[in-house]
């Protein structure tokens, strides 16, 4: 096993529950939250963007525009529809800007994933068109998950809601409830494991030929001693990519701050979850 099969990266994070918020200025029934009400937000808030920002190209990708929203607390302040709209199970509510500054929910975030199964849906996170991005924040060991609703508001990445769903009612769901018992059980993980697990080592500038080797159970063991798999929460980025088969699911690991790269490829044999391949 080579030895730069070795990755380390800290994981952080903490997950947000509407239900454990002050909720303020709860909805009436008329008030559902629509395009209309988008519109009306984006022109009550573009006082904000009167002060120093980042360039404007920070608004062309979203993951340029969510990295800074993550390490900026100020940006990210101004990058939030106020009151937010907050649904959690059949309560609705809105969050204030006091409200969401007792809790800095991305703080130390180093890590995200997208689960995707289809390659050519990762040219989605190059669209400079894209309008809408979802961030899941699906806590491994607890069913709720939490999605932060992204929109292009007047040509700028805005939070426009929060609201929570049951992990059954995700696409993902099943992959998901696999995963959470893969990453908690060493005797499952082990049986989760294609005999050989394959392993393809690429290089920094894609010019030379990958380099194919494959592991067994014992040498992935002390691989992922130090590889950077979520074991508590993971931030999965929807894009809108396809989530249609439910026999193949890739995830990818990107670090915020280093530009390291992951893939972690599965794929469902009869009725079982297999680990069949790494790449990095």
């Amino acid at each position: 096993m080579k030895k730069g099969l070795v990755i380390a990266l800290a994981v952080g994070g903490l997950f947000v529950s509407c239900e454990n918020k002050k909720m303020t200025n709860v909805f009436d029934s008329e008030d559902e939250v629509g395009d209309d009400s988008i519109e009306a937000y984006a022109g009550d808030t573009l006082h904000l963007f009167e002060e120093e920002e980042p360039p404007v190209a920070v608004d062309e990708l979203f993951d340029d525009f969510f990295y800074n929203f993550i390490d900026d607390a100020r940006f990210q302040s101004q990058r939030i529809v106020y009151p937010l709209p907050c649904k959690d199970d059949e309560e609705e509510g809105k969050l204030t800007k006091q409200d969401w500054e007792q809790y800095d929910h991305f703080k130390n975030q180093e890590l995200l994933s997208v689960i995707y199964e289809r390659e050519e849906d990762l040219v989605l996170a190059k669209d400079t068109s894209m309008q809408s991005v979802n961030i899941e924040w699906i806590q491994l060991q607890d069913d709720d998950v939490e999605r932060f609703r992204f929109h292009r508001l007047d040509g700028k990445w805005m939070l426009t809601e929060i609201d929570k769903k049951k992990r059954k009612d995700m696409p993902n769901g099943e992959f998901v409830d696999f995963y959470a018992q893969f990453i908690a059980d060493s005797t499952f993980q082990r049986a989760a494991l294609a005999a050989p697990l394959k392993v393809i080592l690429t290089s920094d500038d894609g010019e030379e030929e990958p380099e194919e080797e494959h592991v067994n159970a014992d040498e992935w063991f002390e691989m992922r001693e130090n590889m950077p798999l979520p074991k508590d929460v993971i931030v999965n980025v929807d894009y809108g990519q396809a989530s249609i088969s439910q026999n193949r699911k890739i995830l990818l690991l990107q670090g915020i701050s280093n530009g390291m790269q992951i893939k972690f490829k599965f794929n469902k044999v009869g009725n079982d979850w297999k680990l069949e391949e790494i790449e990095y």
